[in-house]
Parts: C-alpha cells; sequence; structure tokens
C-alpha cells in the first residue's frame, strides 16, 4: 500500500513547497499532522488483515486524533488568557450617550448593539494599530498568532484533500 504513503507524502511535500508562509510557521502547522503520520502508514500495512468496516472505523480514530491535534495546537495560541475559544465574551461600561448613539445606529441599520459593538471596536482597534498606539509586542504576537492560524487552516485542508482523494480508493 506504498501508494498511499507516497500520496500523502507528496501532498504535505507539495503544500511545503506551495506555501507563502515562513517555513517555520508551515512546519510548526505540518507537525499536527506528523504525530499521526505512523498511524496512517501503520494502517495501510495492516488494512488486508480487516474488514472494511473495521478499517474505516480505525481511520476514523486517526481522523479524530488529527482533528483534535490541529484544534489543540490553535488553542495554545491563546496563551494570553484561560478562555481559548474562537470568541470571547467582553463586557465594557460605555457612557449613557454612547450607548444611545450605538442603539439608534442599530436600530437604524436593522443590526443588533452587540454587531454595531463590535464594529466600533474593530475600526478603533485598526486605527490605533495604524497610529502605532497599540504596543508592538502586542502587535507581533497578533501577527504571528494569525500566520499560525492560516498555517493551521492550510494544514487542515491538505488533510481534507488528501482524505477525500482517498475515500474513492479506500485503503485495500
Amino acid at each position: 500500500m506504498s501508494v498511499m504513503k507516497r500520496t500523502w507524502s507528496s501532498a504535505r511535500d507539495e503544500w511545503l513547497r506551495k506555501t507563502s508562509l515562513a517555513n517555520e510557521m508551515s512546519l510548526w502547522a505540518i507537525d499536527s499532522l506528523n504525530k499521526n503520520e505512523a498511524e496512517i502508514y501503520d494502517l495501510e500495512n495492516i488494512s488486508s488483515k480487516y474488514s472494511g468496516e473495521e478499517l474505516n472505523e480505525k481511520l476514523k480514530v486517526i481522523k479524530k486524533a488529527i482533528k483534535h491535534t490541529i484544534i489543540k495546537k490553535e488553542n495554545e495560541l491563546d496563551d494570553l488568557s484561560l478562555n481559548t475559544a474562537n470568541s470571547a465574551k467582553l463586557q465594557v461600561s460605555v457612557p449613557s450617550s454612547l450607548n444611545y448613539l450605538m442603539k439608534a445606529w442599530a436600530a437604524a441599520e436593522g443590526r443588533d448593539l452587540s454587531s454595531v459593538a463590535l464594529q466600533c471596536l474593530e475600526i478603533g482597534l485598526r486605527a490605533m494599530k495604524s497610529r502605532g498606539s497599540i504596543p508592538t509586542a502586542a502587535i507581533e504576537r497578533y501577527d504571528i498568532a494569525c500566520k499560525k492560524r492560516i498555517a493551521l487552516a492550510e494544514v487542515n485542508n491538505i488533510w481534507e484533500q488528501y482524505e477525500a482523494s482517498n475515500q474513492s480508493t479506500k485503503i485495500q
């Protein structure tokens, strides 16, 4: 079954060659799959011993482990707080006049207040970033985290493409 192994290796190597990300970032992200490569290749070697259903169950376990590792690596990027979700709830107090302005804005556009508040926060942060009002160290950490998230998304994509290409051929 070296066909599947070669296919995975070539898909991985092709992505590493083509990605616009820095080598350090792409290698960091691909590591989330490398930890499971041995299992993928072992599964190919033992595939003749199992029925299609048993093999699919073993493959599902590997897929789940890979997805878990990718999510874990992404969550590790948020080491600044205890909350590692993709978004965080933030409660702020604003003067009543600003609250009224945002409520009127939301009503005028048929939006909810939280989306208007988020837009205000995003615009304000971007303006502060462009003026240099945010500490450089914070911007650098933010940029690195963004690049790593992009790398993980790309790795997840190549894994899904590899997985889809082998769905029709199944390990034999």
